[in-house]
């Protein structure tokens, strides 16, 4: 059977709506896997029994009160229950060994979660250059600005076959990024690979700490036709912690199947036993 993705929608509270980028969702499909779209009043627990993987998207600005502060004056809107729901779903999903791949908000949801913080607007950041573009006027695909990939980095062996190598150390590219929030300290046993010109974080990835796929971006992968590939990396992880669960499941029914046969034999054999040694008195009483 094919992975199930795991994406969380976005909440129009005012219609009682719930929405998301289809291009998502076309995305997963495309690359071999079966999305599935929750709402933010979804249990983790829930949500981690069914799938494979976790597409964290774009979204509101997570509440600051997640990494110790309070809000200031930059913060545009926020969904305080959509926060806590997906950063409880990467902590117990890096846990398990669950795949998660975060797109935008998605990445800075990773970091807050295994403990980083974040610029609460990037003007907050000296000679920062322009992140915060109108998406609404200019399109999803626009390559606004350049970002320095590291080659020692999951990430670039996942695009390489799709970039064009420049140098030693590092690859360049031009991506549609569009922010104004960013990674300001990086969490625990993730690392920066991937960087904008002023030196602001642009891509996330595991270290090993946590076993399985963990990557973040905060450009939008879903519009640019080279990063197809992060989408089809990130379904074979799934995939593939999919056939280790089933299993990891069929192992443990064997056990069971197997314990509860040697219970029943046991159980036979006492039965046998005792039986033998009725026989046996009744046998013995009939002599006197």
């Amino acid at each position: 059977m094919k992975p199930l993705i795991g994406i969380i929608g976005q909440s129009d509270h005012p219609r009682n709506r719930l929405f998301l980028d289809r291009t998502h969702v076309e995305n997963v499909a495309a690359a071999g896997g079966v999305p599935a779209v929750f709402n933010a009043d979804s249990s983790p627990e829930e949500v981690l029994e069914h799938v494979d993987g976790i597409l964290l998207i774009e979204g509101p600005d997570v509440h600051p009160h997640f990494y110790g502060e309070d809000p200031s004056s930059s913060i545009k809107y926020v969904d305080v229950e959509r926060d806590e729901l997906e950063i409880e779903l990467v902590k117990r999903a890096v846990e398990k060994g669950v795949p998660v791949f975060g797109v935008c908000r998605g990445m800075q949801v990773i970091n807050v979660a295994l403990g980083g913080t974040l610029y609460q607007d990037i003007n907050e950041i000296p000679k920062a250059i322009k992140h915060d573009w109108e998406l609404k006027l200019i399109g999803p695909s626009q390559r606004v600005h350049g970002v320095r990939i590291k080659m020692n980095s999951r990430l670039y062996e996942i695009l390489k076959d799709e970039l064009n190598v420049e140098g030693t150390n590092e690859v360049h590219v031009r991506v549609n990024s569009f922010h104004h929030q960013a990674v300001k300290r990086v969490g625990e046993g993730i690392r920066p690979v991937a960087y904008a010109v002023d030196g602001l974080i642009e891509a996330i990835e595991g270290t090993g700490e946590y076993e399985g796929f963990i990557l973040g971006v905060q450009w939008q992968p879903e519009y640019l036709p080279e990063m197809r590939r992060l989408y089809e990396a990130f379904v074979m992880a799934a995939a593939n912690y999919r056939a280790r669960k089933m299993e990891l499941e069929e192992i443990e029914i064997e056990a069971r199947v197997r314990e509860k046969l040697e219970g029943d034999i046991r159980e036979g054999q006492g039965e046998s036993h005792r039986s033998s040694e009725t026989s046996d008195s009744l046998h013995d009483t009939s002599q006197t």
